[in-house]
This record gives structure tokens, C-alpha cells and sequence, in this order.
């Protein structure tokens, strides 16, 4: 036999949460319960398509004319569409024509192209990523070939900054970073923790960009799950106002529960007309090498709900809805957990926003949690709020109670 050169390689360990999923689907026990995936259920536990995706659908079904490739910067409505959601109506920048962007295959694939273009301009950076962050950030990073390094990411434990990001935790951890580093930068409903900049910071961390000369990758998952879909923007608008130049990913799977159509959108911000030429050069050329040309189905989709009034209205009713039951699942574990005396846990959950919470857990609590209630997470201790069920909800607070600090 020939030599066989796969033998050089060796087995990897599975991907931790894609187990989970596979345990959850496999355990036979009628108390079971889903925090792990991060995606939105309602009360029966479905991940449903929105009214407004259907009315989409239904739309485009009839006036769909061709599947031929739409190019590297794919549907150029649903670009422009979603530019409008991060830079709002009057962006001076979208003026300028300093705004450029491209559709992804959903938002890992505008983060990578991102990276690759960091790469592109800092051969030997560093791409620095908050931590606690999603584990897939520096998995992104590795896998287009930049070395990776933290910035810290706590909360004010006590004082009257308590609960607030610990923005000078953040400075210290990024006195290393060089000039040319990357910097990935959660936008609202920071994953896994659910505590958000306020807008004072955002415009903090912007200037300590520019200062350090940090290249920001913005990545934007969780639009519309914290407070409003205007008021979720505030701190990145403010950001991308000091900032000249930036990246910023922005992910359709959860505000539009188009989970498995992958539909993402690379936005660039840059100093001038003649650099968003450049951007788009690199960024499509990076693209190219990756998958080409952007699938088609999702973007077209998000731009017929955002370009008709009606179907916009809808979709907002339903974000709205979706939002209003993670805030009431928020207060009814909170209120689970102060009956068995875990009224710090208690206070974290209430305050927080987004799908995401990071739970304070004893080592090993995770393991004990899935192996003797049946309730599966990640050894991060990162629930998945919208796994909640308020019937549920007094069960999961009281095998959590024993092991929370």
C-alpha cells in the first residue's frame, strides 16, 4: 500500500457543545432539559419560523426569476438593508460612501473573511478576544492562521459600578496589544455573559482603538434581544462614529430565526471613498477563496421584510414578543432562585440581557447537573435563557441552588 499520509494525523476531540446536542437528543429521561444550543425556543420548546419569513417566502416563491449566482457581494438590496440596521437612516458614513458590505454565509462567515482581512493587514498581529467570549471567536481566528490573545471581560462585583462591564479590567489586559493588533468586540447581548457596554464604554473603547491603533471587528449576533432594535445600537453607532476604520459582522440567525439558511453580512467602515475600493477588493478576493459567492435564499428573505413596511411591522411584533419572553423567563428564574437563597445569582440574571447568562457555578457543576438532573449546559456554565420553560423553571433553580456560589 502506498504511503498513508492521513495516518499523520490524529484523531480530534469532538466539538464540546455539538455533544451536548447529541447527549440531550439521545437521554431517555422525561426531566430533561436543553440551556446548551443557542437558539431561540418559545413555551413549547420549537424553534418556529417567524410569520414574517413565511410571508417572505411566500413573496418570494412567486417573483423569483433565476438561481444564478448574484456575485461576490451577493444581494446588494439586503446589503444596503442591513448597513441601514447598523448605522441607522442618516449615517454621514453611508453618505460618504466610506460603507461598504458584502453577504456571508452567516455570521461565522463574515468573521472570517474579517480576520482574514486583519491578516492582510498585520502579517505577525494578534487578534485579541474578550474573555469569557463564544469559543468559535479564537477557534475563527486559529483557523485563518493569526495567533489569538484575551482581554479581560468581569463585571463590577461591588460599588457604585457594580454589575457594569470592568472597563479598567479591559485596559490593563489590552496594555500589550500593538498597533495593528485585531480586536473582536461583541455588540449587544455579549455572549456568553449578557452583560453589555453602555454606551459611555463603547465610546471609551473606541478611543482606546484609536489610540492603540486596534483594528475593531464588530460582530453584531443578537439584534433586537436587549433592549429595542434602535436602542440595541446606540453604543456600536457611537463606536463606529470615532473609529475611522472598522469591520462589523452582523448575523440574521437569531433576530430573524434563519438558524440553518446561514445569512450574514460583512459591513466595512473606512477613512475614505478610495479605501472602501481597496476594502472591497480584498474583502471579495478573500471571499473568492473561501466560498466564492454568498448563498442567496436567506439575504433575499431579510431584504423583502425590511424593504415592506408591513412585513417589517410584523417581524418587529415578533422580535418584540421573542424579547418580552427572555426578560419574563429573566424574572420568573430570578424569583425561583431567591427562594432557595441565591439572591446574588438572583440579581446577575435580572440585569443581564439576551438569550445568554453566565451562572457562578462550583467546579464540575456542569458534569453533576446533566448526570443527575438531566438538565445539560456546558462546563462554562453558560445557560441558554430562551431553554427556559416556566414550567421548568422551578426545577432547574432548585438543582442549580446547591451548586451556585
Amino acid at each position: 500500500m502506498s504511503n498513508a499520509l492521513i495516518s499523520n494525523l490524529s484523531l480530534l476531540p469532538p466539538d464540546a457543545l455539538l455533544g451536548l446536542m447529541a447527549a440531550y437528543k439521545e437521554d431517555p429521561r422525561d426531566t430533561k432539559v436543553d440551556l446548551g444550543v443557542g437558539i431561540y425556543k418559545d413555551d413549547a420548546g420549537q424553534t418556529p419560523v417567524l410569520k414574517a419569513v413565511k410571508a417572505a417566502e411566500e413573496m418570494l416563491l412567486t417573483t423569483e426569476t433565476s438561481k444564478a449566482y448574484e456575485g461576490p457581494r451577493g444581494n446588494q438590496l439586503f446589503d444596503n438593508a442591513v448597513e441601514r440596521q447598523i448605522f441607522g437612516d442618516n449615517s454621514e458614513a453611508r453618505a460618504q460612501g466610506r460603507v461598504v458590505s458584502l453577504a456571508s454565509p452567516g455570521g461565522c462567515g463574515a468573521l472570517s473573511v474579517a480576520v482574514g482581512f486583519v491578516k492582510r493587514l498585520s502579517q505577525q498581529g494578534v487578534v485579541w478576544v474578550s474573555s469569557p467570549s463564544w469559543p468559535n471567536h479564537a477557534h475563527v481566528v486559529r483557523a485563518m492562521g493569526m495567533a489569538t490573545d484575551s482581554y479581560a471581560y468581569d463585571e463590577v462585583s461591588s460599588g457604585p459600578h457594580a454589575g457594569k462591564v470592568d472597563f479598567e479590567g479591559i485596559k490593563t489586559t489590552l496594555a500589550k496589544a500593538k498597533a495593528g493588533d485585531g480586536i473582536i468586540i461583541q455588540g449587544p447581548c455579549h455572549n456568553p455573559t449578557g452583560i453589555d457596554l453602555d454606551n459611555a464604554q463603547w465610546e471609551a473603547i473606541a478611543h482606546l482603538c484609536v489610540e492603540k491603533s486596534l483594528f475593531p471587528i464588530v460582530d453584531v449576533a443578537y439584534h433586537g434581544f436587549g433592549n429595542s432594535l434602535d436602542e440595541d445600537m446606540l453604543g456600536v453607532r457611537r463606536f463606529l462614529s470615532i473609529v475611522p476604520e472598522a469591520l462589523v459582522s452582523y448575523s440574521c440567525s437569531k433576530n430573524f430565526g434563519l438558524y440553518r439558511e446561514r445569512t450574514g453580512c460583512l459591513v466595512a467602515q473606512t477613512q475614505s471613498t478610495e479605501h472602501t475600493k481597496v476594502t472591497l477588493s480584498h474583502l471579495a478576493d478573500i471571499a473568492r477563496a473561501s466560498y466564492s459567492m454568498p448563498p442567496s435564499h436567506g439575504a433575499a428573505i431579510v431584504a423583502t421584510i425590511l424593504d415592506t413596511p408591513a412585513l417589517y411591522a410584523m417581524w418587529v411584533e415578533e422580535l418584540d414578543l421573542m424579547r418580552g419572553r427572555i426578560t419574563s423567563l429573566r424574572e420568573a428564574m430570578a424569583l425561583a432562585l431567591r427562594k432557595h437563597g441565591k439572591d446574588v445569582a438572583a440579581d446577575r440574571i435580572v440585569r443581564q440581557k439576551g438569550m445568554f447568562s453566565l451562572m457562578q457555578f462550583e467546579e464540575g457543576a456542569a458534569q453533576k447537573l446533566v448526570a443527575e438532573h438531566a438538565i445539560y449546559l456546558p462546563n462554562s456554565g453558560r445557560i441558554n435563557v430562551a431553554g427556559l420553560k416556566l414550567d421548568t423553571i422551578e426545577y432547574v433553580a432548585k438543582c442549580m441552588a446547591p451548586y451556585l456560589k
